[in-house]
């Protein structure tokens, strides 16, 4: 290929299945469109790049994404013009340098960083912007497996932005966040302790002494430019009061996360320079935390080269790709990249191995997985499904047009919400599969009235849920669910798509009134009751996870419906197994609809026209006493 072809910028969509990372990159090696960077940057970050995508180092699948969109950027700065960002080597020399002389508190004395934590600290310090040389990365997310480093990194950036980038400054507020008190107090011993070592380091102790630096429990002053870096929680309340500089949020994975710290954090940099928020954790045992979705839609953006989405936000994540590299321990560098350095090996090695025959001979082997391989989890023993399952059903889109379905449906209790879940059975090269959809009703009522609070009782942005159409919040003064809108949303979708709905199922407790409505509208449709006892919802609750498991149900990438998903755990009984929540706040009411609409839809397959039955209305006429009496003494306990 030509010189001047190979000075164009290509773009691509990795999510595309005919888009292969590894093999893209290995025809634009044979192309020599990466020529140029080769011979350019010899940097830590550019050779670790270039080791990762041409396999002489073994990393995780979004290690490999973050390597190409870093050399593929290295090619737009050079070539594109209109690319407002650059890459700055005398940036990344300054921290490297700062490096050599920063002190690891275990040892107190500095220690040589391997080639991986050179490159984090040359990606978060080197990319700058074109107009005025100002950090590229405003957002960082840096996830590793315990034990392999992460306290060091963080100490070196947040002493070198306050001793040495910042030094000039006036009044600025830096952060060291960690979930609840005792976890900030053992971060912040090694900061405190990082500060003092450097007091007492030829080259620094002047510095520092001519900076008037003080340290204590709770903060580092400089008593020269009245700048502070604050020791504070996530359970605090306290990040409103300051717009920080540099904000180092310590084990972000940890749920008090989901309180809506970050948002706080991150708002009061918007009328910062130079600013930038540094998150940095292992995975958490619930997903359902601002992390995980974080990452999941960061992971998003780098696979789509082809676009600039969040062009300021910097993931890094050493994991595991799959659950069955349990059992290879030779994979095992992609979430402990500390294997790599022969000093640490066989140490490290032999704990892991240790680690794992003691978790499975305990019976719980997920919390290796989850702790000591960096992945997320639904790692509670009894949780229904597992994430990689859920994860792996997403679908793009789907053609509900003219097709059969089932509709399950669960009424509101209090402040849960009001579920429809549509349920289509279809065969996929003779597989039998399922697409599931699903709308919920917000109610606000129990949450002050305020969907901003409510989203934050239950862990989902049910703001975006609507904007994505699979939900609707509550608009009524009272907070309320107005069944009428629910009825109504019902039949507008069903008509809209021309869905034949061969059966609606539902729990009959205190849905009279508006089945009888939705009866009269749908003449034709059966509705059929199904009964909330382990012995009635054992089949459907069991087949459902058996198609999960095996990879035949589908589904958008429905934030409302995942949470739920995760969130269910299983309860048992002599007479089977149900969903259950093992929390008051965790949200199911999906899961409760789509097990409903499942216990008829199952057998499409064999026997379509089981729901033409005389009795289309088992309920109509029934006094709500009658019915609330059939659904109390129908349990089989």
């Amino acid at each position: 290929m030509n010189s001047k072809n190979n000075r164009k910028v290509k773009e691509f969509d990795f999510t595309r299945r005919d888009t292969d990372l590894l093999q893209t990159f290995k025809t634009l090696m044979d192309e020599g469109y990466f020529n140029e960077i080769f011979e350019k940057y010899r940097d830590p970050a550019t050779r670790y790049a270039f080791k990762v995508l041409t396999l002489k180092q073994v990393a995780s699948y979004k290690i490999q994404l973050a390597c190409f969109r870093h050399l593929n950027d290295l090619k737009r700065s050079i070539c594109d013009h209109d690319f407002p960002f650059e890459y700055d080597l005398n940036d990344c020399h300054l921290i490297l340098n700062f490096a050599k002389l920063c002190p690891d508190v275990s040892v107190n004395k500095p220690v040589p960083l391997m080639l991986w934590q050179q490159a984090i600290l040359c990606l978060n310090q080197g990319w700058r912007t074109k107009s005025d040389n100002q950090k590229r990365f405003t957002y960082a997310l840096i996830s590793v497996a315990r034990t392999n480093g992460k306290t060091y990194l963080t100490n070196i950036l947040l002493a070198y932005s306050f001793l040495i980038e910042n030094a000039e400054e006036y009044n600025q507020d830096y952060l060291y966040s960690a979930p609840v008190d005792k976890q900030s107090i053992k971060g912040w011993r090694y900061i405190r302790q990082t500060f003092q070592q450097l007091s007492n380091t030829p080259g620094f102790k002047k510095l520092i002494k001519n900076q008037r630096i003080e340290v204590n429990d709770e903060t580092v002053k400089n008593r020269k430019t009245f700048s502070n870096l604050q020791r504070l929680t996530a359970n605090s309340g306290q990040f409103d009061a300051y717009h920080f500089l540099l904000a180092i949020v310590d084990e972000y994975g940890d749920p008090h996360y989901a309180n809506g710290a970050m948002g706080k954090i991150t708002s009061g940099q918007v009328q910062k320079v130079n600013h930038e928020t540094l998150a940095i954790s292992t995975a958490y045992d619930n997903p359902n935390c601002p992390m995980f979705r974080d990452e999941k839609r960061l992971t998003e953006v780098l696979e789509k080269d082809n676009s600039r989405e969040e062009d300021r936000s910097l993931l890094m994540v050493w994991e595991q790709d799959d659950i069955a590299e349990t059992d290879r321990p030779e994979t095992w560098v992609k979430s402990n990249p500390l294997l790599d350095l022969p000093s640490m090996r066989e140490t490290l090695l032999n704990g892991l191995l240790d680690e794992k025959a003691h978790r499975s001979s305990s019976g719980d082997i997920y919390k290796f997985q989850n702790r000591n391989l960096n992945m997320w989890l639904a790692t509670s023993a009894n949780k229904y499904l597992r994430l990689d399952d859920i994860q792996q059903s997403i679908v793009s889109n789907f053609n509900f047009e003219s097709r059969d379905c089932y509709v399950g449906f669960d009424l509101s209790r209090f402040n849960d919400d009001t579920a429809v879940a549509f349920v289509f059975p279809y065969t996929d090269d003779k597989d039998q599969r399922f697409f599931i959809y699903q709308h919920s009703f917000v109610p606000t009522a129990h949450s002050q009235k305020s969907i901003v609070l409510k989203s934050q009782q239950d862990g989902i942005d049910y703001e975006a849920a609507e904007k994505q159409g699979f939900a609707t919040i509550s608009k009524n003064r009272f907070g309320e669910i107005d069944n009428e809108v629910v009825g109504q949303w019902y039949l507008d979708f069903v008509r809209e798509h021309n869905l034949n709905v061969k059966a609606f199922i539902y729990d009959a407790h205190l849905a009279a009134p508006l089945i009888e409505w939705l009866s009269q509208q749908c003449p034709d449709v059966p509705f059929v009751t199904l009964r909330q006892g382990t012995l009635s919802l054992d089949p459907p609750t069991r087949e459902l996870r058996k198609m999960f498991e095996m990879r035949r149900i589908s589904m958008l990438d429905d934030p409302i419906l995942q949470y739920s998903l995760i969130n269910a755990s299983l309860f048992e009984n002599a007479y089977g197994v149900k969903v259950d929540k093992e929390s008051r706040s965790a949200k199911i009411d999906v899961v409760d609809a789509i097990i409903d609409a499942i216990s008829e839809a199952q057998y499409w397959f064999t026997n379509p026209e089981r729901n033409e039955i005389d009795s289309k209305q088992p309920f109509a006429g029934w006094s709500q006493e009658k019915i609330d009496d059939y659904y109390k003494n129908d349990f089989s306990f």
